[in-house]
């Protein structure tokens, strides 16, 4: 009878043993997966950083770029409309 009961709970240990690897293993990729998920929160935060400076950078390069193309469509229909008159004063 004793060896049935040291059998009985060898298989019991071994039961136990398998279930113990199992939820390590479940637990290694839970584990993995959650370092994973933060590295990439971690990256993503860090590309919507930069891609926020370049945007700002990006945007007032737009600005002075339009700033620059409005001034010249000025200086350029001032020049127009200052040689029209002159025309027009002439012939009279």
């Amino acid at each position: 009878m004793k060896e049935k009961e040291i059998v009985e709970s060898l298989k019991d240990l071994e039961l136990t043993v398998r279930e113990l690897e199992y939820q390590l293993e479940n637990f290694e990729d839970i584990h993995e997966n959650h370092l994973e998920d933060n590295d990439v929160r971690a990256l993503v935060d860090k590309i919507l950083t930069e891609k926020e400076y370049v945007t700002k950078k990006e945007m007032d390069k737009n600005i002075y770029e339009s700033q620059l193309q409005l001034t010249k469509w000025i200086v350029g229909t001032g020049i127009s409309v200052t040689t029209l008159v002159v025309g027009i004063l002439r012939f009279f």
